[in-house]
């Protein structure tokens, strides 16, 4: 089982129905403060009972809309869940065994009450009874009806309760309801929420049974992780050789799974080990975490984890949660990331890691939603544009979300592909270009893909994408505005040397020389950048990708652009010789351009 989409209604600033698919698996929400991006996450974190202890409950506190004067509806969160129908009649199979097992602790109750009790309250009991047996053959006879089921929903009423309905099982009882539905989420993957500005490790994890620390869920799977005969539960259980053998293993399992991760984000990498040490304190019950560091030639330095860098203590609470965290789901690979502001304190080369990571995680272990002010984290290089969502307050009382590819934006005619996440995040987009970089200036974002995936371009130019032949004229004042170092190519075809016309009469004929049409390839007179791939290569890059047949340049071009770059650069190298010739012409002429200007 997994998840399709959550929708989020009446829940703090949410007012309408509000829906996040998962079809992208990495999804960044861009936005200024207060817009509603940490309720986004915080609404879908609600879904899974799972966490309701999770930071002291407090996504399940204060969900009225405090921007609203008129009364809401019920706050309910909602998902569209896939499964196939094997894993459904499972959930429900053990639903029936979990309702006969309660009914069993009823009964017997009842029973107990009726010996001691007057003869009025024998039909009570017998009518319970029935009801319970109506609910299990309602169960039962969806278990053996055989039903083709692929998806369905399942919602959660915040306000009424924190109680779970599914549309599969109308008709069941509010108890029953409930047992079916928490099996279901049992089956479900783990939704994990990890706030950079608030969630905080800790150095001593209490033992007792009633813990409700989730750092204490996290290390009963260290220990599991690293020995699958290791229990914290018991480990104070031990005699003390016993018990220093243990955290002796745990100690190297952790240093190597944590300084492994922590080489991307250190400077200092090469000169420091990173390793856990740990100490059952059997007077107060807790196991104490400690950071042991060993600069080379020096001995070795101990810290509590919360004594040490923002940048640090950022790590590690993100590691452990990542790849510790409590749930063991059955599809370990489709869990929910959601991340608050990740990597805040962080340096800007290191927020371009984490992006990498971020896009790493979400290819191989679950679906990746986070907000974000840093336009690190955003690479469009790593991040596809059209996963990004915009995330507005409308008349300052409903959250709303926008995907970039139909964002429409209404403050100014937009110019640049990734003007509306720019804007979202306040910030100048050309601020951002460095001055040292070279700019070439495209028509769109699909022209960026097909150069920097072939064409062979040294790591300062930078290729920015316009939106349309005309905008590629509106960023040339720009350009000339922040005394960047650029060419404008357009499409040798009719727009393209109609708009490129009227960028020579604006801006006049010296300006012009840094103006040029992509390359006559096929000297028929005219040429655009879909055309500088032969047909047979289409054929092989739709194959090559198990892309449809139909697929479309866009979607050719763009795929290939997010492979990972040894499968792109090895996929290219089968493109036929004339494909590779017409990319040739186009490197060349882009390094001519940007030599002479």
């Amino acid at each position: 089982m997994k998840y399709q989409k959550f929708y989020i209604e009446n829940y703090r600033a949410i007012k309408e129905k509000l829906c996040v698919d998962l079809s992208p698996r990495i999804i960044p929400l861009v936005g200024v403060n207060e817009c509603g991006k940490t309720t986004i996450l915080q609404g879908i974190f609600c879904f899974d009972y799972y966490n309701d202890d999770e930071n002291a409950g407090n996504h399940l506190i204060n969900i009225t809309n405090l921007y609203s004067t008129s009364p809401d509806g019920d706050c309910i969160i909602s998902a569209d869940i896939e499964c196939t129908w094997n894993e459904l009649v499972k959930c429900v199979s053990r639903a029936i065994q979990d309702i006969k097992e309660s009914d069993k602790e009823v009964n017997s109750f009842a029973q107990s009450a009726l010996a001691t009790s007057a003869p009025s309250n024998v039909t009570s009991a017998s009518t319970s009874e029935a009801e319970e047996n109506i609910g299990i053959a309602l169960l039962e006879n969806f278990v053996n009806s055989g039903k083709n089921i692929s998806s369905f929903g399942m919602t959660r009423n915040i306000t009424r309760n924190k109680t779970y309905s599914c549309n599969l099982f109308n008709g069941l009882k509010e108890n029953d309801m409930e047992i079916v539905c928490k099996r279901i989420i049992q089956s479900l993957p783990y939704v994990l929420y990890n706030d950079d500005f608030n969630d905080r490790p800790v150095s001593s994890i209490s033992l007792t049974d009633d813990s409700k620390d989730g750092w204490y869920d996290i290390f009963v799977r260290v220990f599991r992780s690293a020995n699958k005969d290791y229990d914290l539960k018991k480990i104070t259980a031990n005699d003390e050789r016993k018990r220093k053998s243990i955290l002796s293993d745990i100690e190297d399992f952790l240093s190597t799974t944590l300084t492994n991760a922590w080489k991307k984000f250190t400077p200092t990498k090469s000169k420091m080990a990173i390793s856990i040490s740990l100490e059952v304190n059997s007077e107060k019950n807790t196991l104490d975490v400690y950071i042991r560091e060993q600069p080379k030639g020096k001995n070795s330095f101990f810290f509590k984890v919360t004594d040490r860098s923002k940048g640090f203590i950022w790590y590690y609470n993100f590691i452990m949660k990542i790849r510790f965290n409590p749930k063991q789901s059955v599809m370990p690979e489709e869990t929910i990331f959601l991340l608050d502001e990740p990597g805040s304190y962080l340096h800007e080369a290191l927020q371009a890691e984490l992006c990498k990571k971020l896009k790493d995680i979400s290819l191989k272990e679950g679906n990746v939603i986070y907000c974000t002010h840093s336009p690190k984290l955003l690479l469009p290089s790593i991040i596809p544009l059209n996963n990004v969502l915009i995330v507005e307050k409308q008349n300052g009382i409903n959250v709303s979300v926008t995907p970039v590819s139909v964002y429409n934006n209404t403050k100014s005619k937009r110019k640049t592909a990734m003007q509306p996440i720019y804007e979202a995040l306040q910030i100048p987009e050309y601020e951002m270009i460095s001055t040292t970089e070279k700019i070439v200036c495209v028509e769109g974002i699909y022209d960026k893909y097909s150069i920097e995936s072939f064409c062979e371009l040294s790591s300062d130019i930078r290729v920015f994408a316009s939106v349309s032949a005309s905008a590629i004229r509106d960023n040339i004042q720009f350009f000339i505005a922040y005394q960047k170092q650029y060419i404008a190519l357009w499409d040798n075809d009719t727009e393209g040397k109609r708009e490129m016309g009227k960028a020579k009469k604006l801006f006049g004929e010296k300006e012009a020389e840094k103006f040029k049409l992509l390359p006559d390839v096929k000297q028929n007179g005219k040429a655009r950048m879909e055309e500088m791939i032969c047909s047979e290569d289409y054929k092989l890059l739709t194959t090559e990708q198990n892309l449809p047949d139909d697929a479309t340049y866009e979607t050719i071009v763009s795929s290939l652009y997010f492979l990972e770059k040894s499968k792109r650069n090895k996929l290219v190298n089968k493109l036929s010789d004339e494909t590779r010739a017409n990319f040739d012409a186009l490197t060349k002429m882009i390094n001519k351009g940007l030599q002479e200007v």
